[in-house]
């Protein structure tokens, strides 16, 4: 394993290799308010595979964004470039999991010369909202952030209980969850406790989102093969995302997978996962 900073569209962004001398490479994105931990089990399973893992601004180990500025999903598009030119690769796999998905998916589409393969765990392109919600939406958007400054993070006297805290918010075992929550937690400086990592910002919703019709015309641009896995108990089978199912037909080469598990089966059935995109991208 091979551990380095990189700054990633202004920011320094914290880097993991696993197999760093495997000839194959993909870079691999996590979900919001997880880590590039969150690819640690799989990367095990994929040993033929540069796994080129980065936690995102705010995320993980990676620095936070300056104050005054909010987080933005296109910003994920130029971090992508970024690494890609960083890294002085002509071609590779996006391997992308929820919020890292939805930013694979589109930065896919919209470089397509640079991407060989694309491969989506619970993610097809970012979730989207009516044009009637705009006003709500940047509103709480406003109020969030200033309600912010008068919020502090959680303390946990021990790592256990961050753990289980964790585990049942994103509903998953321990276990399965526990190396983002070790990358995701920092000790208190008097030593009593620990907190999050992750910038509290990251919280405030979007004050915009692009609409459904621009996404479905990027999506549409997609023309790399693409894998999309599904959990059974995931989001994108629920009733509220039958509009990311509708974006299925928008993708001619489109294999899909549906096994069992919540929204990470990639820590929930490592294995599982790591044969579908291994057989994938071979």
């Amino acid at each position: 394993m091979l551990e380095y900073n990189v700054k990633l569209s202004g920011c320094e962004c914290s880097i993991v290799e696993w197999n760093p001398d495997a000839k194959i490479p993909v870079i691999a994105l996590h979900g919001w308010l997880d880590n590039l931990s969150s690819f640690e089990a799989i990367a095990q399973h994929l040993k033929d595979y540069r796994i080129i893992a980065v936690d995102f601004p705010g995320h993980g180990h990676s620095h936070h964004i300056e104050e005054g500025r909010s987080y933005h999903f296109v910003d994920g598009l130029f971090l992508i470039d970024d690494l890609i030119e960083y890294l002085g690769l002509k071609t590779v796999h996006l391997l992308g999991h929820s919020m890292g998905g939805a930013i694979a998916t589109l930065y896919a589409a919209t470089q397509p010369s640079r991407i060989a393969k694309l491969a989506l765990i619970e993610a097809l392109g970012p979730v989207t909202s009516p044009v009637s919600a705009s006003t709500n939406m940047m509103g709480k958007a406003l109020s969030q952030r200033r309600a912010l400054k008068e919020k502090r993070k959680p303390v946990y006297p021990d790592f256990e209980l961050a753990l289980n805290a964790r585990a049942e918010v994103s509903e998953v075992e321990p276990l399965l969850i526990k190396p983002i929550v070790e990358r995701g937690l920092t000790r208190l400086a008097d030593g009593t406790g620990f907190t999050w990592r992750a910038d509290s910002r990251l919280r405030i919703p979007s004050a915009l989102r692009i609409g459904e019709q621009q996404i479905r015309s990027i999506i549409s641009n997609l023309t790399c093969p693409a894998l999309l896995i599904e959990a059974e108990s995931g989001l994108l089978l629920k009733e509220d995302a039958k509009y990311i199912q509708e974006r299925k037909a928008l993708v001619p080469q489109l294999e899909i997978h549906q096994i069992p598990g919540s929204h990470h089966p990639h820590l929930e059935r490592p294995a599982e996962v790591a044969s579908l995109i291994e057989r994938f991208l071979n």
